[in-house]
């Protein structure tokens, strides 16, 4: 498992699940992420370089979350995600099951 800063926020997708946060909150304090550092995603708002991004998937079945740390802006057209998610690039640290 690669080396987390737990000083960092983790923002949360949980694609409309809103029954499925706190089980995928106490998965990734398992992984060694602080409660307190844990929100849920805004459209409207994404997260800065450093940061992480928990996310559902595959977002309809979801059987796991991935989790990716921020590393900055994404190029033009290369985005993923929905809001202002679409202008973030990451880099997956790691995958855990959500059961």
């Amino acid at each position: 498992m690669p080396q987390l800063d737990s000083t960092k926020k983790v923002h949360i997708i949980v694609h409309g699940q809103r029954n499925l946060a706190d089980p995928v909150k106490e998965k990734l304090a398992s992984a060694g992420f602080k409660k307190e550092n844990m929100v849920m995603a805004s459209l409207d708002r994404a997260g800065q370089a450093g940061e992480y991004m928990a996310m559902l998937w595959p977002p309809v079945a979801a059987t796991e979350i991935a989790v990716s740390q921020i590393t900055g802006q994404a190029e033009a057209g290369k985005g993923r995600g929905m809001g202002a998610w679409a202008s973030v690039a990451t880099k997956q640290v790691m995958r855990l099951p959500l059961r």
